[in-house]
């Protein structure tokens, strides 16, 4: 009889950690944005208007959505249901990454790197994303093992089905993602390099049925390199991405990055015995991780936009097996001590220090529609518009799942062309409430003119929520507002951030209060300026100013300037004409001007000046008669998911 095979105990531990931190929360693990999307686009009866309308805008082939278009006819669509199938992929993924590790170097090199595959939050969080990345990885993993085994494993018994195997994943990789695809072309590619010639006609032939299976889906590529990728939203790489990618898979964490330096310094100094295959597989694991970033960072830069941390994935476990590839085979005791540390570390990353169960855990859409319900059922007798900028067909999954038939006035349908625009929507309104879903700032300001006292807000990972109402309710909603000055012309104490010349300022005939005046002899009139580090408290600061202006003219040029230097240079420069904010049959209003400092480009923690004031080019004769400028919280954790919070 044959001898049963010892369990690996230290393998199962690593897989059932991996599983915990997947499963954690599951059924109720939220949609992202993404997914919302995936899920708008399944649904479809006929296949030919499923490839259509849900895979050719979509930039990416066409595997996985026609996979969930199917799987939600037999399971439902359900987040749970979504994601149960990629949350399976990311478990099994680990095991593949221990059996690849320990084939091309040790048991100590599997190990580590299944540790890591389960604990950082880069696999973790994928896995819980019903796209084509966890997918992706899983499907380029078992490509890859089925590769191994027909032309490295001497003792594989069955290379046909091994190489079966590997046009069937290598397929499924084409199938899922362009960068999965650009991966399987690079394996077919490298395996050319270990032929002999028994295998080279099988082997040649094995990589033709790869290309003949995607053919069917070239009409789709066609379609799709036509239409460009996500050049639109995604900005090109720069020389820093590759920093930054290392800081994101490590977690930001100086704890994970120290270890594993550790563990590399450790392979050095216990070095395993060099084999002449173990050298390939290292060599083999370097450019298989190198090759396909070098390709999407020089087309993004000089082509069109692809390159993002998600891409990358599937060949991540590659540059694991090279960092930990000069470290032994060591004993079952110290094994279990590594692996028990570099779990504890990618744990405490995880939960600790990337907070992922409460940023992840916490979508835009689903988060804006219950903030809503809450809001509106917490104030009865109240009305309330809402008007949220999300898609409406997104925002009812989250109604239906809810159970609410609360009426929204959503962004893109209302087509607001102008501030002006705008704000006569505001002016048109009868209701007590108005819960502002996802608004930009710079319209948030316009809010604040009619619905002054903020009721509720809620802020998370790309979404912000704001309720306010048009009468004081009392409900002691801590500010969020960290500095704020205006200029005082009616007073002897000056600020110290305002400059203004007195001899301009005249009472209003009406109210007597005092404005300063602009006619053709200043273009130049009250300033705000003052360093920008001590009057911020984070990166996601946003800037708000507003400005009252009287007896405008039909013609007038005049705008509103903000200026950031650095070592008197500008940095940033932007202005906006006061006829973004007031329309030719008006002589009054309040032109303003709002920006998050992440959004500026350049790195906050830099000395910079921040001004603000009105440029009246036109030598125009009008009057300013208020003038503010305060800075808000932000939202720390807008981009939480991908940078440091």
């Amino acid at each position: 009889s044959v001898p049963l095979k010892k369990p690996d105990f230290l393998l199962l531990f690593i897989i059932a950690v991996g599983a915990a931190l997947r499963f954690y929360g599951f059924p109720d693990i939220p949609f992202m944005y993404d997914e919302v999307s995936a899920w708008g686009r399944t649904g479809f009866s006929s296949f030919s208007e499923l490839i259509q309308k849900g895979v050719k805008g979509d930039g990416h082939p066409a595997g996985i959505q026609v996979f969930l278009n199917h799987w939600r006819m037999w399971v439902g669509d359900t987040e749970a249901a979504f994601k149960f199938p990629f949350l399976i992929m990311g478990i099994l993924s680990i095991w593949l990454v221990f059996r690849i590790g320990k084939f091309w170097f040790n048991e100590t090199v599997g190990y580590l790197s299944a540790a890591l595959i389960a604990s950082l939050q880069y696999t973790v969080m994928y896995s819980q994303i019903a796209r084509p990345y966890m997918s992706g990885l899983f499907f380029s993993l078992m490509m890859v093992w089925c590769w191994t085994n027909y032309l490295f494993n001497n003792t594989e018994k069955h290379k046909v089905r091994q190489l079966i195997g590997f046009v069937v994943f290598a397929a499924l990789s084409c199938y899922n993602h362009y960068f999965s695809l650009l991966f399987a072309f690079i394996t077919g590619v490298t395996g050319l390099f270990f032929l002999d010639k028994d295998n080279k006609k099988q082997y040649l032939l094995a990589n033709a049925m790869v290309v003949l299976l995607f053919l069917p889906h070239i009409s789709i590529t066609i379609f799709q390199l036509g239409i460009g990728g996500v050049g639109g939203w995604l900005p090109k790489p720069g020389p820093d991405f590759f920093g930054n990618y290392i800081d994101f898979i490590f977690q930001f964490s100086w704890w994970m990055k120290g270890l594993v330096l550790a563990i590399i310094f450790t392979g050095f100094i216990i070095q395993t015995d060099k084999t002449k295959l173990q050298f390939r597989f290292r060599v083999i694991a370097l450019l298989w991780f190198l090759l396909p970033f070098c390709i999407g960072y020089f087309y993004s830069v000089y082509r069109n936009a692809v390159l993002q941390y998600s891409v990358l994935i599937f060949t991540f476990p590659f540059l694991l097996f090279f960092i930990f590839s000069s470290i032994k085979a060591l004993p079952s005791l110290f094994n279990w001590l590594l692996v028990t540390i570099v779990l504890a570390t990618g744990i405490y990353g995880l939960v600790v220090e990337r907070k992922h169960y409460t940023v992840f855990y916490h979508q835009p859409i689903q988060e804006l529609v219950k903030n809503t319900i809450t809001t509106t059922v917490s104030m009865p007798g109240k009305t309330a518009t809402i008007l949220i900028n999300q898609p409406k067909k997104y925002v009812g999954y989250y109604l239906h799942k809810y159970d609410s038939d609360i009426k929204m006035d959503y962004w893109s349908e209302k087509d607001f062309q102008s501030y002006i625009a705008f704000r006569k929507y505001l002016e048109s309104l009868k209701t007590d409430i108005f819960i502002a879903a996802n608004l930009r700032t710079d319209y948030l300001i316009l809010v604040k003119q009619f619905f002054p006292y903020e009721v509720a807000r809620a802020k998370g990972f790309t979404y912000l929520y704001k309720a306010l109402s048009m009468t004081d309710l009392n409900t002691k909603l801590p500010t969020d507002v960290v500095f704020r000055d205006s200029l005082r012309m009616n007073t002897s104490t000056k600020s110290s951030y305002f400059t203004f010349d007195s001899s301009h300022v005249e009472a209003d005939s009406t109210s007597r209060l005092p404005r300063f005046h602009y006619s053709p002899t200043n273009e130049f009139g009250p300033a705000f300026k003052c360093a920008l580090l001590p009057v911020m408290t984070n990166g996601y600061n946003v800037v708000n100013i507003t400005m009252k202006v009287n007896e405008i003219k039909k013609a007038n040029k005049a705008s509103i300037v903000v200026n950031f230097d650095k070592a008197g240079e500008s940095v940033f420069w932007q202005e906006k004409p006061f006829s973004y904010f007031i329309d030719s049959t008006e002589s009054e209003g309040t032109v303003f001007y709002s920006i998050s400092l992440r959004d500026l480009g350049f790195k906050i923690t830099d000395q910079h000046t921040l001004s603000a004031y009105i440029w009246n080019k036109g030598k125009d004769d009008f009057y300013l008669s208020e003038f503010e400028l305060s800075i808000d919280e932000g939202n720390p954790v807008i981009y939480g998911l991908i940078e440091p919070l």
